[in-house]
């Protein structure tokens, strides 16, 4: 039985990795020629003054971005297993960079609906972290309650101090099935949506978000609302 469990495991990694490898390929064709067309998109945005022109080339800036975080996000999967991710620590208060990347959702939560709420008891709170990857935990988060919130639903941040910094996202979302919590951290793992049964995201978001958070010496986990849908 152990046996058969050992061949099991090493088989589904062999699996990742040819995924990763796949999509890593992949990712090295597709990442200039999205520079390249993200480039003279943002001239446009700053020279071209017309209302309607300015709303079309914000929904394709936008779009542009995301295939380019997906994107950086497989490099940087890749530069965690092979112990080549590092990170630069400074003391940021992250009060404001969590209420920076909030702005950088408001028009995604107009568009759904979604109130996004931002509580802290303190005005300011510093914390030794690499600023471009602590974003990039919140961003990712904040995407996946993006992903499972209803129309006209609410998004909340909460950060506290007690006997640790602790910043909590929750969502008016449904809830997780029990065994699958866990998961959801894995590589390649998608949850599938009830409402049709599809497969929603990559699988690679809250992967690397765990990698992050445990680079900066930090825990995370999920739980269902206890008062929640």
């Amino acid at each position: 039985k152990k046996q058969h469990e050992l061949v099991e495991r090493q088989q589904a990694e062999k699996i990742n990795e040819a995924k990763l490898q796949f999509f890593i390929n992949i990712a090295h064709e597709i990442r200039t020629p999205m520079s390249l067309v993200i480039s003279p998109l943002q001239q446009l945005m700053s020279q071209d003054k017309d209302t309607d022109r300015q709303r079309n080339y914000s929904i394709i800036n936008r779009n542009a971005q995301r295939i380019l975080r997906l994107i950086n996000q497989l490099m940087d999967i890749r530069k965690i297993d092979k112990g080549q991710m590092t990170l630069m620590f400074s003391e940021n208060d992250i009060i404001k960079v969590i209420d920076n990347v909030c702005g950088d959702f408001e028009q995604q939560m107009k568009h759904k609906n979604i109130s996004l709420e931002f509580h802290h008891e303190m005005k300011s709170l510093k914390l030794w972290i690499d600023p471009s990857n602590f974003d990039k935990i919140i961003v990712n988060i904040l995407s996946n309650a993006l992903k499972f919130t209803p129309q006209n639903g609410n998004i909340s941040i909460t950060v506290e101090t007690k006997d640790v910094a602790a910043i909590s996202i929750s969502d008016s979302g449904s809830k997780i099935d029990e065994k699958e919590i866990e998961r959801i951290f894995g590589r390649f793992y998608q949850i599938r949506k009830s409402q049709d049964n599809s497969n929603v995201g990559t699988g690679i978001g809250l992967h690397l978000t765990r990698s992050l958070v445990e680079l900066h010496h930090g825990d995370i986990h999920a739980e269902n609302n206890i008062n929640g849908p």
